[in-house]
């Protein structure tokens, strides 16, 4: 990731033990493992080679429980908005792959006034993609 980079304080990254490829097959394995749903996966580097252009190796993978975010949005449909939650695997010019998630929890309760035990299930994601960029225990 280059140092230049900004984004939100409610922006996680990690940078994966891993290559893309195989990052990409864990967290999704791991999201299949906890009973997510991946609702899709967008390989948008090869959206940016089919209108010829160049993207490092990025996916976003959209994903989800609606045992958890069915509550929310039935609170604030608006919610929808934020939900499914996105997780963002990319490789950066060293060929070092990363992961990022945004925690929407506290958008959800600061923004839309949801109760905050409402929305913290939908915090656990964060574990599982920090768990897709580790190395595995011994």
């Amino acid at each position: 990731m280059k140092a230049a980079a900004s984004f939100p304080s409610s922006v996680s990254t990690f940078k994966s033990e891993h290559g893309f490829s195989i990052t990409v097959a864990r967290l999704r394995g791991l999201l299949a493992d906890k009973g997510m749903t991946i609702f899709v996966d967008i390989d948008q580097a090869d959206a940016a080679a089919q209108v010829g252009m160049t993207l490092r190796p990025m996916r976003l993978i959209v994903f989800g429980n609606p045992k958890g975010g069915t509550p929310v949005m039935q609170a604030n449909a608006c919610a929808g908005l934020l939900l499914p939650l996105k997780a963002l695997v990319w490789e950066d010019d060293a060929r070092v792959t990363w992961l990022a998630i945004d925690d929407v929890t506290g958008a959800l309760v600061d923004g839309y006034g949801l109760e905050a035990s409402l929305v913290e299930p939908l915090a656990k994601a964060k574990a599982l993609v920090q768990m897709a960029a580790a190395r595995d225990p011994v």
